[in-house]
């Protein structure tokens, strides 16, 4: 009996510790803003902070990409043509190909987790079609704030690496202490399962230790959502 609780323990403490598996959503046809085609967006729906970063890493880097197109003299449609690919951004450049409303479609393209930027591009977009103002300089402006907010994303990040430890710690303890108890010469599985007292302490570490594997990832996770 021994033996089999402890690995029911250890198999409890992995399962805590392994990473929630990525969902997958299937593309979904949404209805754009009048003068936005309908898109079947490429991309399954971003899950994870990891995946959110290289998105707004690819976004941050068309965006640069776009402002030394406008720079270099091209026309607005054809260099968003020519830096965003089709997979970032396919509402947008959809509408600049066929003459619809571009900066609703860049609202719609960054409804999209980690394409968020593109929101203020569209704002830019309005801006520069609507005053004459120069898009080129707006958009080198959102690339360097989104740059700096990369870095501010990053340094938390690494901070996030001691609630994680402390979440692999807590699920580890109860096997180690149960495995010390067997090198000392003693069976504490036996008085933890063969007594009233036993079996209460055993209930009550099982739940703080579950509390506790809850709390501290629940604080992983609404952090990495602000990412």
């Amino acid at each position: 009996m021994a033996p089999v609780l402890v690995a029911v323990l250890a198999v409890v403490a992995l399962w805590l510790l392994a990473p929630p598996r990525p969902r997958r959503y299937p593309a979904r046809d949404v209805l754009g803003q009048q003068g936005v085609p309908r898109w079947r967006h490429p991309w399954p729906r971003l899950r994870g902070a990891g995946r959110r970063a290289e998105a707004r890493a690819d976004i941050r880097e068309a965006t640069a990409e776009f402002a030394v197109e406008l720079t270099a003299g091209q026309p607005i449609r054809h260099a968003l043509l020519r830096s965003y690919p089709e997979s970032l951004a396919p509402r947008a450049r959809a509408a600049a190909r066929f003459g619809g409303d571009v900066a609703a479609a860049f609202r719609a393209d960054a409804a999209v987790p980690g394409c968020e930027l593109l929101g203020p591009v569209g704002a830019c977009w309005s801006v520069a079609e609507g005053h004459g103002a120069g898009l080129a300089a707006a958009l080198d402006r959102l690339v360097a704030q989104e740059r700096n907010a990369e870095d501010v994303r990053v340094q938390l990040m690494a901070h996030l690496a001691a609630p994680r430890a402390t979440s692999r710690m807590l699920a580890a303890l109860p096997v180690i202490g149960l495995g010390m108890g067997y090198a000392l010469g003693v069976d504490p599985v036996s008085w933890l399962i063969g007594s009233a007292v036993g079996l209460a302490c055993l209930g009550l570490g099982l739940a703080l230790m579950g509390l506790g594997l809850v709390w501290s990832q629940r604080i992983v996770r609404r952090v990495e959502a602000l990412l």
